[in-house]
């Protein structure tokens, strides 16, 4: 069983570090709960509230079923202390999905500059390609022979 002197002092870090004493699975759930409620007694601005959620989040990785058990026992809670709590869990949750989203966007667009990167240098090297065939032709080499050489196609090349 979590104690419960420990989650009075309303000191979150100490909640946090008490996640890492082998708790079971009940416990650990229970423990979420309870530093719930502690963040609620505190009044954080938004801010700091995401802060200490987060540094305790890292200390008490919970699986998405103890997530979810945790729910559950907040909502079997009555009263506009529970509700709040709901409100806490649920803005964490959104900022952490916005969160995700900015990250995954940012990747997304490093990843398309470097496919842009990628596909200029390919670019670049077919124009040369081309150049090359285009002077082959002015010197009066075979079409045929162009494109074996460059590996361009015999219409592309006629094109030229």
């Amino acid at each position: 069983m979590v104690e419960e002197s420990n989650l009075n002092y309303d000191n979150p870090v100490a909640a946090a570090l008490l996640s890492k004493m082998g708790y079971t699975d009940r416990e650990r759930t229970e423990l979420k709960v309870q530093f719930l409620f502690m963040l609620l007694r505190l009044k954080l601005d938004p801010t700091r509230q995401t802060l200490i959620m987060g540094f305790f989040d890292t200390y008490l990785q919970l699986t998405d079923d103890e997530e979810q058990k945790v729910k559950e026992e907040v909502k079997k809670m009555s009263g506009t202390e529970a509700d709040k709590v709901m409100e806490i869990m649920n803005s964490y949750e959104r900022r952490g999905r916005e969160l995700g989203k900015l990250e995954g966007f940012e990747e997304g667009r490093q990843e398309g500059r470097e496919e842009g990167r990628e596909e200029g240098r390919k670019e670049g090297k077919l124009e040369a390609i081309r150049m090359v065939a285009k002077r082959m032709r002015e010197n009066g080499k075979p079409i045929i022979e162009i494109a074996e050489i460059t590996g361009l196609k015999m219409a592309e090349i006629e094109q030229l």
